[in-house]
């Protein structure tokens, strides 16, 4: 199969799912177009219809010669299509409605590529006769009947074997970081190594209910945190090591519910050195602006990993337990702890960690005949293998894989 291969994607994306499952198979699909393959979403509602319409319109200046992105328009090889009988948290009652779209195709070369957590073995097994299965995973739920099967979790060499013994049904396996579908700002960019840090990204997601970065800043200046008061003035303090403190800037993404934006906006009409983002329509190129971060575990880690900015996780919910793991083991992005268990102890890890990375003894200023500076040669060696570890192609490499189901 080639170009005439029409690939359906089956996600979903609002206010109860992630809108990470439909970004991803974007990605997927635009590395599809690409091969000149046909795309369609199948989704199950008018939120996640608008959502992706957001998504493809963002990316319609991604340079594609000759393609059109918008769905409207008949030559477009890219289409959507709201199921009637879908239900977000049941996908077996959209099952007649999707088998009968499938049974009208005039051929068998499609392939039907879901996304979704509520996916059964039933629902599975009733559309495998019908069309090509491809299946993005996450939670190992049970061994799925597919043709091709999607884990892109950091696998350590002693997990490999347990991995692949729970898809023993699938036909193919695609495992590992390599295959990471990045967002397309993310595919073929790299970070400048700077010789001096100076610029510091913090993100923790949509949310922060652990009010992580209000804490992180008030740990850093001695401000004690102001919940309905007035915060009295912001002062130095012996928490930290100035020296290295004093010279970087600190650049905070707010999230869309993160309860905590106002506090932060008062802090930071007293501190300089801190500058906070909201509704960020390009994370690549701020990234790049910074050179190191300090981040909430999950999908943004890989993120960090491909542009090469030596980072810190910490974790805030269940679900990012096994990718600060997983990370960590790799030994190139330590987990700083739990919030929600030690958050003392998770700030302080933080901190230590930029001071660790951005100290530069006064020597290393002065004297031109020293050797290359540690805290340089330690986040050279790591950008080096973070991008080593994932290198963008995530997406193309799943496309091709489905071009050849």
């Amino acid at each position: 199969m080639g170009s005439d291969r029409l690939i359906y994607f089956r996600a979903d994306g609002n206010s109860r799912i992630a809108s990470g499952h439909l970004m991803r198979c974007f990605s997927i699909a635009l590395a599809c177009l690409r091969l000149h393959m046909k795309v369609c979403f199948l989704v199950s509602d008018e939120e996640s219809e608008s959502l992706l319409t957001g998504i493809i319109s963002t990316c319609e200046r991604t340079p594609l010669p000759d393609l059109s992105l918008n769905p409207s328009l008949p030559d477009s090889r890219l289409s959507i299509i709201r199921l009637k009988t879908a239900a977000l948290d049941c996908l077996e009652k959209e099952l007649p409605e999707v088998l009968s779209l499938l049974g009208s195709l005039a051929d068998s070369a499609a392939v039907y590529f879901l996304d979704s957590y509520y996916v059964t073995e039933s629902y599975l097994s009733s559309l495998r006769p019908l069309v090509k299965i491809a299946y993005l995973d996450d939670l190992r739920l049970f061994d799925y009947p597919v043709d091709l099967l999607i884990n892109y979790d950091v696998i350590p060499d002693s997990a490999m074997a347990a991995y692949k013994s729970s898809y023993q049904k699938a036909k193919r396996l695609l495992l590992g970081p390599s295959y990471t579908p990045l967002r397309v700002w993310f595919q073929d960019k790299k970070a400048p190594l700077r010789e001096q840090v100076s610029h510091i990204l913090i993100t923790t997601g949509a949310s922060d209910p652990c009010h992580f970065c209000l804490k992180f800043v008030s740990k850093i200046f001695g401000a004690v945190l102001p919940f309905g008061t007035d915060s009295p003035p912001l002062k130095n303090t012996d928490l930290v090591d100035l020296k290295v403190w004093q010279s970087l800037t600190l650049h905070i993404v707010i999230g869309k519910f993160n309860t905590d934006n106002e506090l932060l906006f008062q802090l930071a009409k007293k501190l300089p050195c801190l500058v906070l983002h909201e509704n960020v329509s390009n994370m690549a190129s701020l990234m790049q602006t910074c050179d190191l971060a300090i981040s909430a575990a999950g999908t943004t880690l890989y993120e960090l990993c491909a542009l090469g900015i030596p980072a810190v996780s910490f974790t805030i919910a269940d679900n990012q337990l096994s990718s600060a793991r997983a990370f960590q083991e790799t030994g190139l992005i330590p987990c700083a702890g739990d919030m929600r268990d030690n958050p003392k102890a998770v700030l302080q890890a933080a901190i230590d960690f930029v001071t660790e990375m951005s100290y530069i003894p006064d020597h290393y200023l002065t004297d031109k005949f020293v050797p290359l500076c540690p805290s340089y040669a330690k986040r050279l060696s790591i950008l080096t293998r973070m991008r080593r570890l994932i290198d963008g192609k995530g997406a193309h490499r799943i496309a091709l894989a489905l071009r050849e189901t």
